[in-house]
């Protein structure tokens, strides 16, 4: 960890200092808040795992003092990025689909035979290569069979995550139709049979929310993609608001099953759930790729927060019914927050350039500082974390970047492009999480890299002999 050389001096008059745990400074704090504040030649002081203060250096130490200093050398500071949904029990399985063309095998047979220990061992090597990328935090959507085995991750890692209930459904024959190379018998054996199963399983997981500095937080989940009943969504609903939690679901994945389903309907779907009082401020859609503009100012008015997956909307494109909209809904005042869903196409250190991609694509081109706002404060907020953390403010938990200030991107002309689309992961120094520092040039702190990845390679090995797959 890089020390100061030299501590800026009291200014005179100053009263006496407060000490506190640590103390960033001699950095260009980019702090993602209200009004893009950045501050040059900066200082963040930590007091257990908040940001007490934030500043320019000189003001900082005039009022605090910590006998663990890092000088960030006129690098980047920036919150962390958070993932805002991953089918994290899926990583090992991110380049396993093409030795299933041409077999009767699918992705639901992989994840069918999935293990509590490969479920540990995926998320594990996701966390590893996250803290490497900048990221502190990953949303789970509840495709997690075993949360016990990926809650001991973060720990294990020093990351956050958020978990949900394991496949809470009550009309699985939706997905089967829609989506078969998603689905197996064994796969869907391991879904609530009915809705009084689903309703067993809603908010379990909600016990993790009373420790407020626990790493793993929980919310409400449904698969949804119309494998839910009114009455599953209604009680999901009212829980989540009985709970101040999120509600989370898939929504317009795939564009033709949107219309399908309001073909049905008789009705935009959108207003179908307005129409039943299943709009509400604390509800976030996933995916999205069929929004009509005249549905944004709807969900503009009942506050819904959605999570944009660029390569997902990318695979939509040209599709029948696709929509894709999120610039749009970010410029409306709805939070938005980027995924990589399942990043079979690019590690996480990419999504910024998806992101740019996929809106570009789009025809409704987003800038590099909206991208860097949907990666930190926009993918905190869809989890309803945006009061703790998304942004660098006093008071805030301290969860934080670094960049190097000698790598090749990293000119300072424009911080949003360099360090949320162009900068990868070799331009992380080091990565914060609760004022702890965890990552070091690279090095994760708290892992063993080699023992992680051979891990996870024995896994993925073990899961494609037992489904029949061969490499």
């Amino acid at each position: 960890m890089p020390l100061a050389a030299k501590i800026p001096e009291p200014e005179a008059g100053a009263s006496e200092s407060q000490r506190c745990d640590l103390i960033v400074h001699n950095a260009m704090i980019i702090t993602v808040d209200a009004n893009e504040r950045v501050v040059e030649g900066g200082a963040l002081a930590i007091q257990y795992g908040r940001i007490v203060a934030l500043d320019r250096q000189e003001k900082v130490f005039a009022n605090y003092t910590s006998d663990l200093l890092f000088d960030a050398q006129e690098g980047a500071v920036h919150p962390g990025f958070i993932d805002a949904h991953i089918h994290v029990s899926q990583y090992t399985a991110r380049s396993v689909l093409p030795l299933m063309e041409g077999t009767s095998v699918t992705m639901g047979h992989w994840k069918g035979e999935l293990r509590p220990e490969d479920e540990h061992a995926s998320a594990l090597l996701a966390a590893l290569d996250y803290l490497q990328c900048g990221y502190t935090g990953f949303v789970d959507p509840g495709t997690v069979f075993a949360p016990d085995a990926v809650a001991t991750v973060a720990d294990e890692a020093g990351i956050r995550i958020w978990l949900t209930d394991p496949y809470v459904a009550d009309g699985a024959e939706a997905l089967a139709a829609d989506l078969p190379e998603l689905v197996s018998q064994s796969f869907l054996a391991r879904w609530p049979r009915n809705t009084d199963d689903a309703l067993e399983r809603l908010g379990a997981q909600l016990y993790r929310n009373r420790n407020p500095d626990s790493l793993v937080k929980a919310y409400i989940g449904l698969y949804g993609e119309g494998t839910d009943s009114p009455e599953l969504y209604q009680a999901a609903l009212n829980l989540a608001r009985a709970e101040g939690v999120r509600l989370q679901e898939h929504l317009g994945y795939l564009p033709a099953f949107q219309l399908k389903r309001e073909r049905a309907l008789g009705q935009p779907l959108l207003r179908w759930f307005e129409e039943r009082g299943f709009l509400e401020s604390h509800v976030s859609f996933v995916h999205m790729n069929l929004l009509r503009e005249d549905e944004i100012p709807l969900l503009a008015e009942y506050g819904i927060r959605t999570v944009w997956c660029p390569w997902g909307q990318l695979q939509m494109l040209g599709k029948e019914g696709a929509q894709p909209r999120m610039v749009d809904l970010h410029r409306s005042g709805v939070a938005v927050g980027i995924a990589s869903d399942i990043p079979r196409i690019a590690d996480f250190d990419a999504l910024g350039s998806l992101a740019a991609s996929a809106a570009a694509a789009s025809k409704r081109p987003a800038t590099p500082r909206e991208i860097l706002r949907m990666r930190t404060l926009g993918a905190a907020a869809t989890v309803g974390a945006d009061g703790e953390l998304g942004s660098l403010e006093v008071g805030k938990r301290a969860d934080f970047v670094v960049r190097s200030p000698s790598a090749s991107v990293n000119f300072g002309f424009d911080p949003g492009l360099e360090l949320a689309l162009i900068g990868g992961r070799q331009t992380v120094k080091a990565v914060f999480v609760a004022g702890r520092q965890i990552v070091d040039r690279g090095k994760v702190l708290t892992l063993d890299e080699d023992a992680v990845v051979a891990s996870a390679h024995r896994s993925a090995r073990g899961l494609a002999s037992r489904i029949g797959l061969r490499a």
